[in-house]
């Protein structure tokens, strides 16, 4: 079930102006929070779920969501990572063959937030936006979705600095993850990391950013735990999931690299992995990109959103020319 109390604390500012609070009651006491832009929405009306990378909040959607919903007429759901932001802590699930902070738990509440909202709408349709460890999150939650007999209507993808498959450096940080992640120095450790994830271009409200999750973490000391378990997870189902939906054509999929994402061990060894895997795709490097494309430069937050804009509006099989067209002056694709 789903809670709309409005008597809860939000501790993270809101990105929308006038917006629903939207609770995915996942437990008794653990629910996963979204802002809602437009709860009253028509029916069939296009829905966009968009959830941030490990360590980050909502608010990493704070351009393009609000351009989502008022130049696209999309409702956009734009939540927390469970143990982050506003939403609450997680236990883990004796039944789960996975950590309750994990690729495979966010794809459920993804899953699971299409369900709830398709049984309201029956009509309603989706686009999936991640980043980062959520952009596996929204391939498994796709894949998982296509290959059921039936089930809610997926109309693109969009994966934004994702990370797919385990790295090598995963052999040694994530031992000392258990190091670094800790209450007392954690939040610390973090933000400073966080930056080097903007490594040449940075949004002019950055610092403030940083004092939002400063605070949020002082206030929530266990949530740098939940980044640092988030961090360890393994993504062996995602790469798996990954080469499934190579053999779906039918879902649209972009998907931008940044070039000096300090994420990627290889970005050219993933990228050959990822075309070769999803040649359906369209995908874009960018060459001074760092790990956040939708957050960096204005003119490329337009381009996403341009190439929305023809899923959203019945055109997905004029995608694929219509991208090479959009992005190739501003990536060099």
């Amino acid at each position: 079930m789903t809670t709309p109390t409005a008597s809860l604390d939000v501790i993270i500012p809101r990105i929308f102006a006038s917006s629903a609070d939207y609770r995915l009651q996942v437990s008794t006491d653990s629910y996963v929070f979204f802002e809602d832009s437009n709860p009253d929405a028509d029916a069939g009306t296009t829905i966009a779920i968009c959830l941030p990378g490990i360590g980050d909040t909502r608010r990493q959607y704070r351009f393009i969501a609000p351009i989502l919903h008022k130049q696209l007429g999309l409702r956009v759901l734009v939540g927390d990572l469970r143990g982050f932001g506003d939403s609450t802590a997680f236990d883990d699930n004796a039944s789960d063959n996975y950590s309750a902070y994990s690729p495979e738990s966010t794809a459920s509440d993804v899953m699971s937030l299409m369900e709830k909202l398709t049984a309201v709408d029956p009509k309603c349709s989706f686009v999936l936006v991640g980043n980062s460890l959520s952009a596996g999150s929204m391939v498994l939650a796709t894949v998982t979705t296509k290959k059921a007999a039936s089930g809610p209507r997926i109309r693109a993808l969009v994966l934004l600095g994702p990370i797919l498959r385990d790295s090598p450096m995963d052999s040694w940080f994530r031992p000392l993850s258990h190091l670094l992640f800790r209450p007392l120095y954690g939040a610390w450790f973090w933000t400073s990391y966080y930056k080097t994830l903007y490594p040449v271009n940075s949004p002019d409200d950055l610092e403030a950013e940083v004092e939002i999750l400063k605070n949020h973490l002082k206030t929530r000391k266990d949530n740098v735990v939940n980044v640092g378990r988030y961090a360890r997870a393994s993504k062996v189902e995602v790469a798996s999931a990954v080469g499934d939906l190579g053999k779906i054509p039918s879902v649209p999929v972009i998907a931008f690299f940044g070039r000096k994402d300090p994420d990627y061990a290889d970005l050219g060894a993933e990228l050959k992995w990822f075309t070769e895997a999803v040649p359906h795709a369209q995908h874009f490097e960018i060459e001074d990109g760092g790990h956040y494309p939708h957050v960096e430069h204005p003119e490329r937050r337009s381009a996403l959103v341009l190439a929305l804009f023809y899923v959203n509006f019945e055109k997905e099989t004029r995608l694929q020319p219509l991208t090479h067209l959009l992005f190739r002056p501003l990536y060099g694709a």
